[in-house]
């Protein structure tokens, strides 16, 4: 088995050489999937965010020369890393999404109808991880949400400064995120465009 430098496996792929492609596959794949199942996705979200970063890395590629200042597994890590976040981050906000679609039942619309319910189905979810969380917990991110300042959340919790407010907020934000993403029903709001 031949085994190509990082230069080596980015003129292959340029070139398109198929046995650069295997070992990319072979080396790499692991580090896709791990990034991804360690936070809440499946086998075959790291086969499509694997996928992504092959095709981003190869877009770098034909742009122009590839500066590393790192090894390429790293470079290609942060790139599978990037795609799994954003795509995460996206998924997250589906959750936050309040408006509804407020149609009059004799103009009833099928389509309309559905977002409607999904809509009211993720509301539920987001509810019932919200009021599972720690009471205070609750109550600093009821105050984020109605945009109370970070100075205000630090003195009504009676938290010594704001950086310890922020970082309460952002475990509590984390804790609520777990939770719906660990959630089966989640799985139905999951849709890659």
């Amino acid at each position: 088995m031949i085994y190509f430098s990082d230069e080596a496996l980015l003129y292959g792929l340029k070139e398109k050489r198929t046995d650069c492609i295997r070992q990319l596959y072979r080396d790499y794949f692991p580090l896709a999937r791990s990034i991804v199942e360690k936070n809440s996705g499946s086998y075959q979200d790291a086969e499509d965010v694997f996928q992504d970063g092959i095709i981003v890395l190869y877009q770098k590629i034909r742009s122009g020369p590839v500066q590393l200042n790192c090894s390429l597994k790293t470079f290609f890590y942060s790139i599978c890393r990037n795609i799994w976040m954003q795509r995460l981050d996206r998924k997250w906000r589906l959750l936050y999404q309040d408006e509804f679609v407020n149609e009059p039942l004799e103009d009833y619309d099928a389509p309309a109808f559905e977002i409607h319910e999904d809509k009211l189905e993720k509301t539920r979810l987001y509810q019932l991880h919200f009021l599972s969380l720690p009471a205070d917990c609750q109550k600093i991110l009821r105050m984020f949400l109605s945009k109370v300042s970070m100075k205000e959340i630090t003195v009504t919790m009676g938290f010594k400064d704001v950086t310890y407010a922020k970082t309460r907020k952002y475990l509590c934000k984390n804790m609520l995120r777990k939770k719906i993403l660990r959630d089966p029903m989640y799985q139905r709001f999951l849709h890659y465009e």
